[in-house]
């Protein structure tokens, strides 16, 4: 559609608009022009980086966001749950795809959030590379009553590829799947209403329940099959040299 033509078709939907009484329409054009005014408004008076100017233009693919604002964004995804058990994420750097960030406590050696920021990352920032976690710069007090990750052993001795099996822990059933020769756990609870999944069936990454045929990703516990609803509690699970940990307090 040529300019001209845009201009006129966008008046006449005004007059139409103010004359019908739609007030829905108008509160959106008066934001359209609220977003638009002061990000043009600085373009014009020469400031195309100032970031109203920069985050209209980016709207348009006029101009590149920023890698530290994309990266912020994806891992706001998360910071509730790190937050939500007393623990603490910071961005520290973006360059050349590598995003360092500061993970505090226990969750340093957490795969199962590493994995999930991992995840969001590839999600929403397209040059991602590799996550490189770094001890706090200062130290991080729990704030009261949020409880830290207590991480106790399983044996995970021929869980081969492909495979998925069921381990109590401190007296809850904890569901570990090798899924390309990575490890994810669940709580072993069908989200329906509560039922073990280990009679099931692991296909790949997913997990398909043996009493209600609905299925999860078991890499972020979220449903696999379309349908809305509750997903798997994932539970923060611990790699170091042969050892396999789980942190059943905080899943």
């Amino acid at each position: 559609m040529e300019f001209s033509e845009a201009v006129r078709r966008l008046d006449d939907l005004v007059v139409q608009l103010e004359r019908d009484g739609d007030e829905r329409a108008l509160s959106l054009l008066q934001l359209v022009d609220a977003i638009h005014r002061p990000a043009l408004e600085a373009i014009v008076a020469g400031q195309p980086d100032h970031p109203m100017a920069r985050a209209l233009l980016a709207m348009y693919d006029l101009a590149p966001v920023d890698d530290v604002v994309l990266v912020e964004e994806a891992l706001d995804q998360v910071r509730p749950y790190v937050e939500s058990h007393g623990g603490q994420l910071d961005l520290l750097g973006v360059e050349e795809g590598v995003v360092r960030v500061s993970l505090s406590g226990a969750w340093r050696s957490d795969m199962t959030l590493r994995r999930q920021v991992e995840d969001v990352l590839r999600d929403c920032y397209s040059g991602f590379r590799e996550l490189v976690a770094e001890e706090p710069r200062v130290t991080v007090l729990p704030l009261a009553g949020i409880r830290r990750p207590e991480f106790h052993d399983v044996v995970t001795d021929g869980l081969e590829d492909g495979q998925m099996r069921a381990f109590e822990v401190d007296g809850t059933s904890v569901l570990l799947a090798n899924v390309e020769g990575e490890l994810y756990a669940v709580r072993n609870a069908c989200a329906v209403d509560g039922r073990a999944l280990d009679g099931g069936k692991l296909s790949g990454r997913v997990v398909i329940c043996p009493w209600h045929n609905c299925a999860y990703d078991v890499r972020t516990g979220r449903r696999a099959d379309g349908e809305d609803g509750a997903g798997l509690t994932p539970v923060p699970l611990a790699l170091g040299g042969d050892s396999v940990q789980v942190a059943v307090n905080v899943a």
